[in-house]
């Protein structure tokens, strides 16, 4: 019956493993949400009238912060639709 048994070292291994799950599963759900919030103030940026300081205080960012996602998106999209295209796309 003892052969029958998992060792303590088993059990802590798949508890581990279990735990990496979850944590890669937590990572790729945070970086489909800061996707989607950059898709988000994209489009809020190129709303007439709206400016970095009025979307970051609307949303809770700094400026800075509205900044970065705008030049840091730019990169990978053309225009605002591009955006929106690729979070449909990706059900973000």
């Amino acid at each position: 019956m003892a052969g029958n048994r998992r060792s303590e070292y088993d059990v802590h291994r798949d508890r581990a493993r279990k735990a990496i799950a979850r944590q890669k599963e937590a990572a790729e759900r945070e970086r489909e949400a800061r996707v989607a919030r950059d898709v988000e103030v994209l489009a809020m940026l190129a709303t007439p009238g709206a400016s970095l300081g009025t979307v970051a205080a609307d949303v809770g960012l700094s400026k800075s912060m509205v900044a970065y996602i705008d030049r840091t998106a730019r990169a990978n999209f053309e225009n605002a639709e591009q955006a929106r295209a690729y979070l449909e796309q990706h059900d973000v």
